[in-house]
């Protein structure tokens, strides 16, 4: 056998793919770790700390930021003492603030007299920033969303959205609180909080305390805040879940028109949000991130947002991958999840003009 028939034998051939195959992956990683290095140990703060905020919002890769950096440099992560404070002394939701228009005789509640034209029931609107893009559906009449909750609550897989949309015959829906996703298999089908139902607990306890219930109650009227499940329902609320992002005091974003920027400490990261304007109106959004040209949003650019659009009151619901918006059957926003949407306990839905939560 010749020389040049030994190098073109099968083996080598083999030898060589596996070489170059493995050389390749090496090089990617090196190239990672130098970028990683260069966001954590560079020479601008700010970046530093973004870019350690948005590693740690994530299910899969919170543990990126300890890769060069110790857990004494990461304590900027932590909450700070003052924080704490104006977590403590936050103030509750003043529902005098919100006016729902009462129906006029005859008419249904989803509907106001000679302003159809104006105040359609659903108003979907892009939504562009600098990092993110993304939906806003306005509906004009919050009596008619609710909180929906995959099958065998805590005990089996959730649902993907649009079949949880689906499953309250809805016309769009939002995802809700956060979930445990063990091993990030995508199951979903245990909350981490609380969540209401029909003005009954159908995950957690009365006498538990959560930090960040985001709520409607028998109006319609957006609640947030701290709550006891017992406390949640002897406000009234109707339908709630919770979401606690970690490092935060709270979800509550805005409060009566005013930021709480003690919750505000994030990352850039795709977000999906709730608010109220002062006539009612719920706001439902879901920014993209995490994608080429997409990088996400703040938790400040979701007040941004919120505020441009007349919210009065904003609640901050799981984001990451978990961020959906599903209108009409479909998801009509992008979904950071590389597997697809994720299956999820519990979400917001809308349900279809003239039906009513009440």
């Amino acid at each position: 056998m010749t020389q040049a028939r030994k190098w073109n034998s099968p083996i080598r051939r083999v030898g060589r793919f596996f070489t170059v195959f493995f050389l390749t992956l090496l090089l990617i990683l090196v190239l990672l770790l130098g970028v990683i290095y260069v966001f954590e140990k560079g020479p601008s703060p700010t970046i530093t700390e973004l870019f350690c905020r948005s590693m740690k919002e994530t299910s899969a890769l919170k543990w990126i930021p300890g890769i060069f950096l110790s857990d004494e440099e990461l304590s900027f992560l932590e909450v700070s003492a003052e924080n704490i404070a104006l977590g403590d002394a936050q103030e509750s939701v003043n529902l005098n603030l919100i006016h729902i228009a009462a129906p006029a005789e005859g008419e249904s509640e989803s509907t106001t007299p000679g302003t159809a034209e104006e105040t359609p029931y659903l108003q979907l609107i892009e939504i562009k920033g600098s990092t993110y893009k993304g939906k806003l559906l306005i509906v004009r009449d919050p009596k008619s969303v609710i909180v929906g909750t995959s099958d065998n609550l805590g005990k089996a897989a959730g649902l993907q959205l649009t079949d949880m949309v689906a499953k309250y015959d809805g016309i769009a829906g939002i995802n809700g609180g956060g979930f445990n996703d063990e091993n990030g298999r995508g199951n979903g089908g245990i909350p981490t909080g609380l969540v209401i139902q029909n003005g009954k607990i159908v995950y957690g306890s009365a006498g538990a305390s959560y930090s960040s219930v985001v709520g409607l109650d028998r109006d319609g009227r957006l609640l947030l805040g701290r709550y006891t499940g017992q406390q949640a329902l002897d406000a009234g609320i109707q339908y709630a879940v919770n979401f606690n992002m970690e490092g935060a005091i709270d979800g509550a974003l805005v409060i009566n028109g005013q930021i709480q920027t003690q919750n505000l400490d994030s990352g850039i990261n795709p977000r999906t949000a709730i608010g109220q304007r002062a006539d009612g109106a719920l706001l439902l959004l879901v920014l993209d991130g995490r994608q080429v040209g997409t990088l996400g949003a703040t938790l400040e650019d979701v007040c941004d947002v919120m505020l441009e659009y007349g919210a009065v009151n904003v609640g901050n619901l799981d984001g990451g991958s978990s961020s959906v918006m599903v209108y009409e059957g479909e998801i009509i926003n992008s979904c950071a999840s590389v597997t697809g949407p994720r299956y999820i306990p519990d979400g917001f839905i809308v349900l279809k003009e003239g039906s009513s939560n009440g």
